[in-house]
């Protein structure tokens, strides 16, 4: 059995919100033995949720839709299904009476616009929602079955976990997706260096993803149980970590900061930063992981010349010969940051992130990163491509890459 799902809403295809609930349900499904064909985004509108589900029906086994069951005019999910279907919307009395009831128990009267959430088409079968007002809808379009959820993320799982998985029949096999991130090397390096494991008619069959400044190699294994499947998974990734060694930084949903953290963990270690062109982006990073507070003491953002000199103890005359984007600079803040925060270890950075400032000497993109330890203070040259944002969040990651590498070696 194979799945399409669609994802639906203005504020998906407009970039302002992340789809996260088509990764959700891939995985869901894969767990249940369904292949899902494609992930579809629709903006709300009715002629194309109504096209696209049609065809949707047309090339999977069952459609599974997420977004535009809400009460307000731009939600149109349920007019899309109606047309698909040939149909019009008829009120559930049922679903209206939960959705009173559903305002009631928290002290607040039902609007008339709320009214809509209990129109279905003629011929389906509303779902019901035990944890919002917007009921689900489960159809036939084309002869093919359709589950539509609403789409915020929380009442979707509860739907679809508790009310559609168990319509769904559970196929011969299991789907599993892993994934393997890595950094320092481009996305084609580590596509040739593992291209044997790439070949299509392979199982598992394997990928890359450029995301966040990391390339991520995609895993996905099927196999009859749920333990040979992880066993071809383990297999694999096994292989491209022997293919890749220390440019592998984790997997699924560790981070550069959250392995780092890890390190700094075991070996009751801590950090402090000091940064001048990614202005506290590594210390954004860091503090993005749960428990940061075990070793991460603080940052300093040191921009100006003069912050460099009179809190870090850089010393002026070594940025007056050097610049304050050298090797030397980079050292001396290393050193006085781990001075400040009496940390095991301190990252400096600075350099110049764009779009303007370069020269032939020192061009746009140009780091030194300073790593100061108890093996003494290194630094670390780089020229990063892209722009402005980019640069910051490369060299945020590539500081904390030689972290990583640094703390990995002292294993």
């Amino acid at each position: 059995m194979r799945a399409v799902i669609l994802s639906i809403g203005d504020e998906l295809i407009s970039g302002k919100t992340v789809d996260t609930n088509s990764a959700y349900l891939a995985r869901q499904l894969g767990s249940m033995g369904i292949e899902t064909l494609a992930h579809w985004t629709l903006g709300d509108d009715q002629a194309a949720i109504a096209a696209a589900l049609t065809a949707a029906a047309a090339v999977g086994d069952v459609v599974i839709v997420s977004g535009g069951l809400g009460p307000t005019a731009d939600d149109l999910t349920r007019q899309g299904l109606a047309e698909a279907m040939g149909t019009g919307l008829v009120l559930d009395e049922q679903r209206l009476a939960e959705i009173e009831d559903f305002f009631r128990r928290r002290g607040r009267e039902m609007i008339a616009a709320n009214r809509i959430q209990a129109m279905i088409p003629a011929g389906a079968q509303a779902i019901p929602n035990k944890v919002g007002t917007a009921p689900g809808i489960a159809a036939t379009v084309g002869g093919k079955s359709v589950y539509v959820m609403p789409g915020v993320p929380y009442e979707m799982e509860w739907m679809f976990s508790n009310a559609i998985a168990p319509l769904l029949p559970r196929q011969a096999g299991v789907i599993l997706y892993r994934i393997v991130h890595t950094f320092g090397q481009g996305e084609s390096d580590i596509g040739t260096a593992i291209a044997d494991l790439m070949k299509r008619d392979r199982n598992p069959t394997v990928g890359t993803t450029v995301a966040g400044g990391l390339v991520s190699v995609r895993i996905i294994s099927r196999g009859e149980d749920e333990r040979q499947a992880r066993s071809l998974a383990s297999e694999t990734i096994a292989a491209v970590r022997l293919r890749l060694g220390k440019l592998v930084v984790g997997v699924e949903e560790q981070t550069m900061a959250s392995v780092v953290g890890d390190l700094l963990r075991a070996r009751g270690a801590s950090l402090s930063v000091a940064e001048s062109c990614t202005g506290g982006m590594i210390g954004q990073l860091v503090t993005a992981t749960p428990g940061a507070s075990d070793y991460y003491l603080g940052g300093l953002v040191a921009y100006a010349n003069q912050v460099k000199i009179r809190q870090l103890g850089v010393p002026e005359d070594l940025i007056g010969r050097h610049g304050a984007v050298s090797e030397p600079v980079a050292e001396a803040m290393a050193n006085g940051c781990r001075a400040m925060f009496q940390s095991t270890y301190a990252l400096s950075i600075t350099g110049i992130a764009g779009p303007a400032g370069g020269s032939e000497d020192k061009p746009v993109g140009l780091v030194y990163i300073g790593l100061a330890g108890p093996a003494g203070t290194v630094v670390f040259r780089h020229v990063l491509p892209g722009i402005r944002d980019i640069v910051r969040l490369r060299a945020s990651l590539t500081a904390l890459n030689h972290l990583r590498l640094c703390l990995r070696d002292r294993a």
